[in-house]
């Protein structure tokens, strides 16, 4: 899945390409901003972006300070599903697996960038995950898709 890049504006400090964010909605100073548009204007809130490429135009923001002109996409997260739900292009609702035992993949059973109960798309299969717990698990990546109100 290759998702067309979105111009927006960060922080100076976090523009580097590979630098990713979760966009939880405008801050209450940002619907008067006159750069609103083009900072937020396709940004959905829920989605973790990626910054691919920066550019050098900055800004000045009442908020962040001075911001720069970045292109993001929706970043693929590396994540531990049920084979059942781990087929490319399905759409299913993330939820964070409970497990007990100290291992190096936790963090695939438990994503820091998802919220439980979240909807993703399935990008990739990247195979089965060999658990300490015996858990039938399978390692893919996906995008988190923007939440609905």
């Amino acid at each position: 899945m290759t998702a067309k890049a979105i111009k927006t504006l960060v922080s100076k400090y976090v523009a580097k390409v590979g630098h990713r964010f979760l966009f939880s909605g405008p801050m209450s100073e940002c619907l008067s901003c006159r750069f609103r548009h083009a900072c937020l204007g396709n940004l959905e809130a829920g989605v973790v972006y990626e910054v691919v490429q920066t550019y050098n135009i900055v800004n000045k923001c009442p908020v962040l300070g001075e911001v720069v002109t970045v292109d993001v996409k929706p970043a693929e997260i590396d994540v531990a599903l049920d084979p059942r739900a781990a087929i490319e292009g399905m759409v299913t609702t993330y939820r964070h697996i409970d497990c007990r035992t100290q291992c190096n993949l936790s963090e695939l059973c438990r994503s820091p960038w998802i919220k439980d109960g979240s909807k993703v798309k399935v990008v990739s299969v990247e195979g089965r995950i060999p658990c300490k717990a015996g858990k039938n698990l399978t390692r893919v990546k996906v995008v988190v898709l923007p939440q609905r109100s």
